[in-house]
């Protein structure tokens, strides 16, 4: 396995355990205090997407050319997925920012040096 992979894999395991400390911290322990049918728990269904998203993206990122469209169709999704967890009462504005929230740190702290250096396209 190349060096390449393996830095990919832990940036892939920590984000995995950021993530699941974040929708226990903000999704679960609201839901054991408050009730299930609460609105303003962090969304699980953005935050694994989310997920789903960025490890394709480990496949995207090898062509610039497919890295725009691959984020307006991330970004895209993830908006179509906010706005059917609000109209089905699922969740508020609140929980689906709480779980976009939890994926963008959960992607930006394993990854923090190269987002010091700022963001290329």
């Amino acid at each position: 396995m190349n060096p390449h992979t393996k830095k990919q894999l832990k940036w892939l395991l920590w984000m995995t355990i950021i993530m699941a400390i974040g929708l226990i911290i903000f999704k679960y322990i609201p839901m054991a205090i408050y009730g299930k049918d609460i609105l303003f728990d962090a969304s699980s269904h953005i935050v694994w997407t989310s997920f789903g998203l960025y490890v394709i993206w480990f496949f995207i990122d090898q062509k610039k050319s497919w890295r725009i469209p691959y984020f307006i169709f991330a970004g895209a999704v993830l908006i179509i997925m906010g706005i059917q967890r609000i109209i089905s009462k699922n969740h508020n504005e609140l929980g689906v920012m709480l779980g976009l929230a939890i994926a963008v740190l959960a992607i930006i702290i394993p990854r923090w040096k190269e987002f010091k250096k700022g963001v290329k396209f």
